[in-house]
């Protein structure tokens, strides 16, 4: 199934690391969507008829795993439609396929690669641009019911194309191209540009007439909850989820500026270790802090670091990608490429003094910051914990990625690491975790009343700038994001929430003998799997050491 629907989608081949497709383009029409849909429903089926009786628990889970994977492949197509309302999507598909063949061109001497393997990739982006102005137009012809917010949104993203087409990915190009090489690369870029560009004049020319239809209903959202996440919750409960963390994370807020009053400092990079340098010494900043960061990770015994890690490397965010990805995020290694190296992404601050001084959310202006966001994104965060997933021999589990269990990790982690003591008595790394925990309800409350359509997009960003002290800009930025992706902010309080419940239980059941350290072992060793599928298998394994866990996962 996975390399069957990457080679009917080469685009979802380069995101898994098949790199032997980079150069390849499906083509966009009513047909394929037709044999797309017809193939799921084949595989389902399929599925369907295998016996399960004698199966063992991970078998069935398995099975558990491939249908939720199916019904919301499924569902992409019948429900949410995303390819016939959004009029940006086959550009900017094009766009991020390039960047990410960009960021993982060969390096000669690393890896064994020679100049014969940086050359093959070159040939395949070439390829893949001279194909794009024709995938783009055809997908852009199934766009029967263009939305107002996926055209605004996607007009923003394509204005930042340019800057990378035209900018590192050409500078990189002349450097290591023949000169006729160049001149056909220039050519392919050139002829790309101008699609990109008429795509965006299509765009400012409709959108202001077009609906907004992003909304999918209640009874649906519910539906994508327990058939494509697995959980065991409705709208009801997301919402009451929400507004019990925002309303948690307003009143640590209130503690923390009561206590710095008492103290007589300003919360801000005075208690927060200091401010970060500007330029282009930031870079050097945030890995020295990603450093500190595994160093802390390793002297508290928060969890076995396998020898085999890879490392990050800090770079920053390109600006086609800033509109929505406001602050930093991560690439982590893809799931069958060879590469270790985990890309993470960084806007630096136009000024620092000014996002210290109004406490910015989306801006890493100090050390404290710098932590509390790399220890989400790095260590011991996303890469460590996709390193680790990628690597386990269960085919299934290998290339499962929940949203619920990875965000509820690294969001988890945030508080674990100023509980373990990475802060000291500085305040400002504790305000930063309220003020996302305030961020991160807000979000969920957002998501369920947007999806259901119960709440308009000016109510919902209106009320996010209130409760998170985003800009009114910066609010409706994310509100918008969240329009547009049903379901996927509220992995992190879902997920965190799952996980500590799970935590209790493992305690409940070893006593004396349960340890943060054997419980962080055991849980990542199952894959990035939801909590449904996770927790009983951990459960039922505690009979075992945790190190036979990690050695059966390849952790």
């Amino acid at each position: 199934m996975t390399f069957d629907w990457a080679k009917r989608h080469p685009i979802v081949a380069t995101e898994l690391g098949l790199t032997d497709l980079d150069g390849e383009l499906g083509t966009p029409s009513a047909a394929s969507r037709a044999a797309d849909l017809a193939q799921i429903r084949a595989w389902q089926a399929g599925l369907k008829a295998i016996p399960l009786t004698r199966a063992t628990l991970v078998e069935r889970d398995d099975a558990l795993l491939l249908g939720a994977q199916l019904v919301s492949m499924e569902r992409a197509l019948t429900v949410y439609r995303s390819d016939e309302k959004d009029y940006s999507g086959p550009a900017r598909a094009i766009v991020d396929a390039l960047f990410t063949q960009f960021l993982h061109l060969p390096i000669l001497g690393e890896a064994g690669a020679s100049k014969a393997d940086r050359a093959k990739a070159w040939a395949r982006i070439v390829s893949r641009m001279q194909k794009a102005p024709a995938y783009i137009v055809a997908g852009q012809q199934l766009v029967t019911q263009p939305g107002h917010l996926f055209g605004l949104v996607g007009l923003e993203q394509l204005g930042g194309s340019p800057d990378f087409l035209n900018g590192p990915l050409s500078a990189t190009a002349k450097e290591q191209l023949t000169a006729s090489g160049f001149a056909t690369f220039i050519k392919a870029r050139d002829a790309l540009d101008a699609t990109l560009t008429a795509s965006a004049k299509h765009i400012k020319t409709n959108v202001a007439r077009w609906p907004e239809n992003y909304a999918i209903g209640r009874a649906a959202y519910d539906a994508m909850l327990r058939d494509e996440q697995l959980l065991p919750y409705t709208a009801g409960d997301i919402r009451r989820m929400g507004a019990d963390e925002l309303a948690h994370g307003w009143a640590e807020q209130v503690w923390l500026e009561h206590l710095a009053r008492v103290r007589g400092t300003p919360l801000g990079a005075a208690t927060g270790g200091g401010m970060a340098p500007s330029g282009t010494p930031i870079i050097a900043y945030y890995r020295d802090r990603i450093a500190e960061l595994t160093a802390f990770v390793k002297q508290s015994r928060l969890i076995t670091l396998p020898a085999w890690l890879g490392a990050v490397q800090v770079v920053e965010t390109p600006k086609f990608l800033q509109p929505v990805q406001p602050g930093a995020s991560i690439n982590p290694p893809r799931i069958f490429a060879k590469e270790t190296t985990g890309f993470y992404f960084i806007t630096p601050p136009k000024s620092l003094a000014a996002a210290a001084k109004r406490l910015d959310l989306y801006q890493d202006f100090d050390r404290d910051r710098i932590w509390s966001t790399a220890g989400h994104e790095a260590m011991p965060g996303h890469y460590l914990q996709f390193s680790i997933a990628r690597r386990h021999p269960d085919f299934v589990r290998k290339t499962s990625e929940s949203g619920v269990f990875s965000e509820g990790w690294a969001y988890y982690g945030e508080e674990m690491l100023m509980q373990l003591g990475l802060y000291g008595e500085d305040l400002d790394g504790r305000l930063d975790i309220a003020q996302w925990e305030r961020l991160r309800g807000a979000r969920a409350i957002v998501d369920a009343e947007l999806a259901s359509g119960d709440w308009t997009y000016r109510r919902a960003a209106n009320y996010f700038a209130r409760e998170t002290g985003s800009t009114q800009g910066q609010a409706d930025a994310a509100v918008a994001g969240i329009a547009l992706s049903p379901g996927d902010v509220i992995s992190y309080t879902v997920g965190r929430f799952q996980l500590e419940n799970l935590m209790t239980e493992y305690r409940h059941r070893l006593g004396a003998r349960a340890s943060m350290h054997d419980f962080h072992d055991r849980l990542l060793s199952y894959g990035s799997c939801p909590f449904a599928i996770l927790g009983p298998e951990l459960l039922a394994d505690l009979g075992r050491s945790s190190a036979s866990v990690r050695a059966a996962a390849h952790y």
